[in-house]
């Protein structure tokens, strides 16, 4: 067993990037219900596991599929809108840190650079943050839209230029994910990883146990242990 400051040491980490939802941020579940939240202001009753069916779609794809299955008279647009809205407010207003996050954002940002790597929204992270009291620890926000990424964490550039915002070179950089897509593709790009459990991955958990280096069920597993392979 490993505490997070053996973790630093014995790999000479020089940065860590962090993931946003489902990792710091507990707001996994605003997008899993975010389709049956607008069907309810619209007085119609969602179908069981509806956050299941809209889960993997983007957006436009979600709006279309909720116009269509449940005969909306809103255009799409509207609906997009009108959801993105709900989670802007979530975002601004509500959204929580995962428990333990902040305790370890400061262990890590007093020994080295801190940088956010999401496919999120940049204001609404920032947003976010600065609500909760943790936007001064990170040197950067680097998002999919930036015009040096344009790609999910399927690919990665994301992580890469996370690593570049802070000088930090991938195989002294530590990412932390709770995705079993973006462990693989950070640990496959020569990166040290952390999964973090969320509810929301579940089902991948034991492939993300697997596949990074380290893994918690969360950030107040006593001193944070990591269990090394």
């Amino acid at each position: 067993m490993k505490n997070l400051n053996q973790l630093i040491a014995m790999n000479s980490l020089t940065g860590a990037v962090f993931d946003v939802d489902g990792t710091l941020l507990d707001s996994m579940g605003i997008w899993r219900d975010a389709g049956a939240r607008y069907l309810h202001t619209q007085q119609k009753t969602p179908e069981p596991h509806l956050g299941d069916i809209l889960f993997n779609m983007n957006l436009e794809e979600s709006s279309q599929y909720l116009k269509k299955h449940y005969g909306l008279k809103s255009s799409c647009s509207d609906i997009q809108s009108a959801i993105l809205d709900d989670i802007a407010d979530f975002y601004r207003n509500r959204v929580a840190l995962k428990p333990g996050a902040r305790h370890v954002l400061h262990l890590l940002w007093e020994k080295i650079p801190l940088v956010v790597a999401s496919t999120g929204d940049k204001a609404l992270i920032r947003a976010a943050f600065s609500r909760l009291d943790i936007l001064d620890v990170f040197s950067a926000i680097v998002t999919a839209q930036d015009p040096e990424v344009h790609a999910g964490k399927d690919a990665p550039e994301i992580f890469l230029a996370a690593a570049r915002a802070i000088a930090s070179p991938p195989e002294s950089t530590l990412v932390v994910e709770d995705n079993l897509t973006a462990v693989s593709t950070a640990k496959s790009a020569g990166f040290i990883t952390l999964a973090v459990y969320d509810p929301a991955n579940e089902k991948d958990w034991p492939l993300i146990r697997k596949k990074a280096d380290a893994a918690v069920l969360s950030f107040q597993d006593p001193d944070i242990c990591l269990t090394l392979k």
